[in-house]
């Protein structure tokens, strides 16, 4: 498994503008496909993930300060789920290893059990709290799960 950071909008919008990752990307009020931009900002880490020569798709960091840094994730459909898991772990090693992250976050809308499952089961976050009523899903308002993992902190345990 190997990890870039990249630098390369086109291919970041690319991945982030794939039927499968967008429709699944944000809430109500993200704007059409053909409209979207990528943010470009210096402090943001677009990483791709890539098994051989297979491009998997790519995690984002956005620091909310000097060592705590909000991750989203853009995977691929279709790739093995021991794939996902494996660049899931690997690329929070990967982080910390290679910027100055000390802890990681995420906000996970609470009907998403995939992605939940994935944080706690891949990537090791543990769940801290909640968002209350803070993502707009077709109309309807859902609480976003608070994760988070610190760089000296043990994974999550693999079960639910």
């Amino acid at each position: 498994m190997r990890f870039e950071r990249s630098t390369d909008l086109r291919l970041v919008r690319a991945i982030l503008t794939d039927p499968d990752i967008y429709d699944r990307m944000g809430d109500d009020g993200i704007p059409p496909r053909e409209e979207y931009q990528v943010p470009d900002h210096p402090g943001i880490w677009w990483v791709t993930v890539w098994d051989r020569e297979r491009l998997l798709g790519l995690f984002a960091f956005f620091p909310e300060n000097a060592i705590c840094w909000a991750t989203h994730v853009a995977l691929f459909r279709g790739i093995h789920p021991r794939l996902t898991a494996q660049a899931g772990r690997e690329v929070v090693d990967w982080v910390f290893a290679n910027t100055p992250c000390l802890r990681l976050t995420a906000s996970v809308p609470a009907f998403h059990r995939a992605a939940l499952r994935f944080g706690k089961r891949a990537m090791g976050l543990k769940s801290y709290g909640r968002n209350r009523e803070s993502f707009l899903e077709r109309g309807i308002l859902w609480d976003q799960v608070l994760m988070g993992r610190s760089k000296n902190s043990q994974p999550q345990s693999s079960r639910l």
